[in-house]
């Protein structure tokens, strides 16, 4: 009964360390529906991927392995975005603006490289 609970505080945690930023941002600049989904779209991106058999075989160890490295892409990006954006500038909303991308590039990145890890 101890596993469901922890899962559940860690991704409560995870989902507040993406939240914040991403509201945050709400003061520097103006956000579109793409701004809430980005952090999110990795995992679908991977499953895709997955199905359309890119890649290595998908193994129950390359989903953990894969989605830990999408899910600290989804949570580092909204920082950074927010730095960016408190930083201000124009080169600097432009990068933010790429950054928002950086989820779905690393799930295809990810599922280029990974081997076929056993089981």
């Amino acid at each position: 009964m101890i596993a469901p609970t922890l899962w559940m505080l860690v991704s409560a945690v995870w989902l507040l360390l993406v939240v914040f930023p991403v509201v945050a941002l709400r003061k520097h600049q103006r956000l579109i529906w793409w701004d809430y989904v980005y952090p999110f779209a990795g995992l679908p991106v991977w499953f895709a991927l997955t199905m359309m058999r890119v890649g290595a075989t998908a193994s129950l160890s390359n989903l953990v392995v894969e989605v830990f490295w999408m899910a600290v892409a989804a949570v580092v990006v909204p920082w950074a975005r927010w730095i960016l954006a408190w930083v201000g500038g124009a080169r600097c909303k432009r990068v933010s603006t790429g950054l928002a991308f950086l989820p779905l590039m690393v799930a295809v990145i990810i599922r280029l490289v990974m081997p076929t890890l056993p089981e």
